[in-house]
């Protein structure tokens, strides 16, 4: 073996554990989104065949009597309803196909013969049961597959109205917060990179949101907007006088997102404040002792100086801000409770896990991967890195 491929097939084995968890976790989760767009996938429906029976109890809840009181068949064939008993009392809703095929293959017959006999007392799954006593298209109850539906979900994405809401939401929540938490980051970063007392002391509070979990902040953000909350009271004490009611801040649709977004910048500078504090810390003081000499003022070194060599750190803030705007989930869970303010990841959670529409869920995942791609490179495009 040649040295060069020698080398490269070590270089390949230390990265070998790395491209597997990418591979797994990363690639392979979108194949999978991809491919689930186009079917009417419901997660729901793969524990459709593995529900746990035993068909000699079951049987004798359908017909109210017990085995042991039974001695022929027709005693009980006219008590026996079989699709009732397969989709009430087995649990299998079926579908126009696998009900044809029960009218024709299901043996009836064998069922109860084997249930006056005595040997249906056992577990099984519902899937096994059906097996057993179908003579024919058995594999219509062995396991749920997923049919292709082709651009059906896509169609119904372009009209559904919970869809253009949760868009018209999202990029609301974008070009609001974006905006104003890069430039209180930017304020924070100074700030902290500043000769003052105490400085340190700062740092840690500016950056201890970006380090509490989600479920803490919205608890926190729940009692300060709560109708009996912080809030409230404050703003009742300063004007009360002049005719202010509380405000349901997080149950009013005109004052719920809003709410959230100053939730979320507050939540989120510190974190790119770090950002732009090692850019600050990259800028040579010599720029700033001869803007000193020139006589420049502290505003004219912030703009002339300070902001064009952040322009790299500003790029990445941005680009990473609008991709966890667009994303932003948690708070929506957690504190909306109307679907007028609902965002396009929480509507695609609904319709996976709450619906079950997984095929649905992941064509609208692809329209937000393609809206966050489109964003990211209008940004890059767009905004130059160097001044």
């Amino acid at each position: 073996m040649k040295p060069k491929t020698r080398e490269a097939l070590s270089g390949y084995m230390f990265a070998s554990p790395v491209i597997i968890i990418v591979l797994l976790f990363v690639i392979y989760p979108i194949i999978m989104i991809f491919y689930y767009s186009f079917t009417n996938f419901n997660p729901l429906e793969t524990q459709k065949f593995k529900v746990p029976l035993n068909p000699q109890e079951t049987i004798e809840l359908h017909i109210g009597m017990f085995q042991t009181d039974v001695k022929s068949v027709e005693e009980i064939e006219e008590w026996f309803d079989l699709l009732t008993f397969i989709q009430y009392d087995v649990g299998i809703n079926l579908t126009d196909e696998q009900k044809d095929a029960v009218f024709e293959y299901f043996d009836t017959e064998k069922l109860l013969e084997n249930f006056i006999e005595g040997k249906l007392n056992t577990i099984m799954t519902n899937s096994e049961f059906m097996t057993t006593y179908m003579k024919e298209e058995k594999g219509l109850f062995k396991k749920y597959s997923p049919q292709i539906v082709g651009l059906e979900n896509f169609r119904r994405l372009f009209n559904d109205d919970y869809v253009r809401i949760s868009l018209f939401n999202t990029l609301l929540y974008t070009l609001i917060v974006v905006p104003i938490q890069t430039f209180l980051a930017v304020l924070l970063g100074v700030a902290a990179n500043s000769k003052v007392k105490g400085v340190k002391f700062y740092k840690v509070v500016f950056f201890l949101p970006a380090i509490t979990s989600s479920a803490a902040i919205s608890m926190i953000f729940w009692l300060i907007y709560s109708k009996p909350g912080i809030l409230n009271r404050i703003l009742v004490t300063l004007f009360g006088n002049f005719g202010y009611q509380p405000i349901d801040w997080l149950n009013n649709p005109n004052t719920a997102l809003f709410s959230i977004m100053l939730m979320n910048v507050w939540a989120t500078a510190g974190y790119f404040m770090i950002t732009f504090l090692a850019g600050l810390q990259d800028i040579p003081n010599s720029l700033y002792e001869a803007a000193d000499i020139d006589g420049a003022t502290g505003r004219q070194k912030f703009w002339r100086i300070t902001l064009p060599l952040l322009r790299p750190q500003i790029l990445f803030v941005i680009v990473m801000g609008t991709i966890g705007c667009m994303q932003v989930f948690d708070q929506i869970y957690f504190l909306i409770e109307n679907m007028r303010n609902i965002t396009i990841s929480f509507y695609i959670y609904k319709n996976a896990f709450e619906y079950g529409n997984m095929g649905y869920a992941s064509s609208l995942a692809l329209i937000l991967f393609g809206i966050i791609m489109f964003i990211t490179f209008l940004q890059r495009r767009y905004i130059p890195e160097e001044y």
